[in-house]
């Protein structure tokens, strides 16, 4: 005859089914992790990577000084947004990160900046398209060769307390994030508005 588990037997198996359940938990969370730093998107920047068949590197990064962006440099007058086209607006800043991009393979390769490449960390949301290049609407890269250029982004100049710059490169379904080093490169700002 079997008997049936007394209160406190009950009482002591509960702890054991919430350690297990936290267990569980706990690994489910750090494999999402593990999955999102796979792809890189929680992985350290770094200054050169590898997806698709094409190895993109970062070069110098440095902050553009806009002429003519002042009517009257004594007073310090800033010239309104629509009497200069294109030119940042607000606090932005104009950024260029030089970017080399390699195809060692024996083949041709597609790419296209302005979908695979947005800068991300300092004040950013993330996701800040670029708004120019000087690769010429370059749309792909033949087996063996290099092309460099440098990639435009209007971003406010992050503080020392803001999370360092990097671009975020998509690309075939892969993910890598790349250093912008500014260190040294400081504009000033008045030059600016």
């Amino acid at each position: 005859m079997r008997r049936a588990p007394t209160r406190a037997a009950s009482r002591s198996v509960r702890p054991m089914y919430r350690a297990v359940v936290a267990v569980a938990v706990f690994v489910a969370v750090a494999g999402t992790g593990v999955g999102f730093w796979l792809r890189g998107e929680g992985a350290a920047p770094v200054a050169s990577a590898t997806l698709g068949g094409l190895t993109a590197t970062i070069g110098h990064a440095s902050w553009v000084v806009m002429q003519n962006h002042e009517m009257d440099g004594q007073d310090g007058y800033q010239m309104p947004a629509q009497m200069m086209p294109g030119a940042p607006e607000g606090d932005d800043m104009r950024l260029g990160v030089k970017l080399s991009l390699t195809n060692p393979g024996a083949g041709a390769r597609l790419f296209d900046l302005g979908t695979e490449f947005t800068l991300g960390g300092g004040r950013t949301d993330g996701h800040l398209a670029p708004q120019a290049d000087t690769f010429g609407g370059l749309p792909r890269l033949t087996a063996h060769s290099q092309v460099d250029g440098v990639l435009y982004f209007d971003t406010p100049m992050p503080s020392q307390a803001d999370p360092p710059l990097f671009l975020n490169w998509r690309r075939d379904g892969g993910q890598h994030r790349l250093l912008v080093d500014l260190r040294g490169t400081a504009p000033d700002h008045h030059s600016h508005g």
